[in-house]
């Protein structure tokens, strides 16, 4: 369950939507809260550190005013007094999509949540970005949202099929009890080419029926009503329809960890998932 959220952001848009969207989910789950920013090692910094003389990053005072100037920004997102969680700072340098994970880790994190900022298509499928580096990095659930992402109420959880999905529908499970939130879960079968739509619905894959046992006896009697539902067609456009015709909130797919950004894994179903979805995504480790 919830109880300790990392958010990291930077002073844009995104990461101020990654800021209320951490603050709401912790209001919502009891959680306390921190913020913090990787900042890039400045190169006068470790041309000193390499001279033997001392890292300007590491030392307490040059530590203790960007964590000033960071609480100041987050200021901007707190709300109410006596609406407020436990909220703390903190500072770490390096590269962001390595740093942002381990300090999550160290810190015994949840969540880790991250905006999501607005690339090109060819951007994110050549070079990816900070928000893919983390997905192939965390062993922690990470929350990717966009600045306008409203607060979350409907999660719908997508699942292929496979064992290892009884990860994703735990941790969605887990989550949205969490925060109070309706849970859905989809599961896409291939349609043959020419086979009649109203075949397939009559007649679902034995996988799509021991999955749907699965789930009913995971959630058992904690989620006796929640809902299930097979489509046939396309993956990513299923579930992405899903998400449209269910007005869900938050996306939760599976994500594998490891692996180069960029081109190489510009194919992979949960990828395109993540880059194509209007709502926020949920990406759990696999």
């Amino acid at each position: 369950m919830l109880q300790h959220i990392v958010v990291a952001a930077d002073e844009s848009d995104a990461g101020h939507g990654a800021v209320r969207a951490g603050l709401e989910l912790a209001r919502r789950s009891s959680a306390r809260v921190t913020v913090m920013r990787t900042l890039p090692i400045p190169a006068v910094s470790v041309f000193v550190a390499a001279r033997g003389g001392e890292d300007i990053t590491s030392t307490p005072s040059g530590t203790a005013v960007e964590a000033k100037r960071l609480r100041a920004w987050v200021a901007a997102d707190l709300p109410p007094l006596d609406d407020r969680p436990p909220l703390d700072v903190d500072i770490t340098y390096g590269i962001p999509g390595v740093e942002i994970c381990r300090f999550a880790e160290d810190h015994g994190a949840d969540l880790l949540v991250l905006g999501r900022k607005q690339r090109t298509a060819m951007t994110r499928i050549l070079l990816g970005d900070t928000a893919d580096s983390v997905a192939r990095r965390s062993r922690i659930p990470c929350l990717f949202v966009t600045p306008e992402a409203r607060p979350i109420r409907r999660v719908l959880a997508a699942l292929d099929g496979t064992d290892r999905n009884l990860r994703v529908l735990r941790a969605a499970s887990e989550i949205a009890t969490s925060i109070g939130a309706e849970l859905r879960i989809v599961t896409v079968e291939r349609a043959p080419a020419g086979e009649p739509l109203e075949l397939g619905f009559a007649l679902p894959l034995e996988r799509s029926v021991r999955l749907e046992a699965q789930v009913r006896s995971f959630l058992g009697a904690e989620r006796p009503g929640a809902a299930f539902e097979i489509r046939r067609g396309a993956i990513v456009d299923q579930i992405l329809a899903a998400v449209d015709d269910h007005d869900a909130d938050a996306l939760v797919i599976g994500y594998h960890r490891g692996g180069p950004p960029g081109l190489i894994e510009a194919g992979s179903t949960a990828r395109r998932l993540a880059h194509m979805a209007h709502c926020p995504i949920l990406s759990i480790p696999l």
